[in-house]
């Protein structure tokens, strides 16, 4: 390597440098944002989690409703027939008592 070719062998090892570490500075920003969205992911995944929670609860809440509404329904239709067989029952005339032997 010549003596005079030592200035542009630096100048080209400089300009290389620079762009390495150009490079590396929009790397760096690169994964920063990445990172911030991972970041962002994280706290949705965890509300969505806790809001699925929530769900489930609010969910077998819903379900213990119904089913209490059902069993209601279904004992005030039992109520109902049974007070209007009694009301048949007392309305009827009185059958005659059989024949005793």
């Amino acid at each position: 390597m010549a003596l005079w070719n030592f200035p542009s062998q630096l100048w080209v090892f400089a300009r290389k440098l620079d762009e390495v570490m150009t490079i590396h500075k929009r790397t760096e920003d690169s994964v920063a944002k990445i990172l911030e969205r991972i970041h962002v992911l994280e706290t949705r995944m965890t509300h969505l989690e806790a809001d699925r929670g929530q769900m489930i609860t609010e969910a077998k809440a819903a379900a213990g409703i119904a089913a209490s509404a059902v069993a209601g329904n279904f004992l005030s239709d039992v109520i109902t027939r049974i007070t209007r067989l009694e009301m048949r029952q007392s309305e009827a005339p009185a059958l005659p008592k059989p024949p005793e032997a």
